[in-house]
């Protein structure tokens, strides 16, 4: 394609059976190897599970992510106590809070 946008999800949930949507992601990062990376990590995981385990870390995040820089956008999308450790909770008013948590650890602004 034209569009040389690449994609790095982590995508966090409790057991593997509430991965919504993962056929259609694993078909994307298997369609579209230079440009789509899913990173999947279980709370619970199977004893045979092999992606990540627990909750999001800093070392997750420095791995499976772009580095932080001008050209670069992150997006997080979680319950509350998720956000605050990753990137800071939203505003009152659901604008963009104050960055905190593992992302502002890792120098993204």
């Amino acid at each position: 394609p034209e569009d040389k946008t690449k994609i790095s999800l982590i995508f966090a949930n409790v057991t593997e059976g509430d991965i919504i949507l993962r056929e259609e992601l694993d078909a994307y990062k298997k369609k579209y190897p230079d440009q789509f990376d899913c990173y999947y990590v279980l709370d619970k995981p199977g004893f045979f599970w092999r992606g990540g385990k627990g909750y999001v870390t800093k070392d997750m995040l420095a791995k499976h992510m772009p580095p932080p820089a001008e050209d670069n956008m992150v997006f997080v999308c979680g319950p509350p106590p998720m956000m605050e450790h990753i990137s800071g909770n939203k505003a009152p008013d659901k604008s963009q809070g104050e960055l905190k948590g593992l992302l502002k650890n890792l120098g993204y602004s």
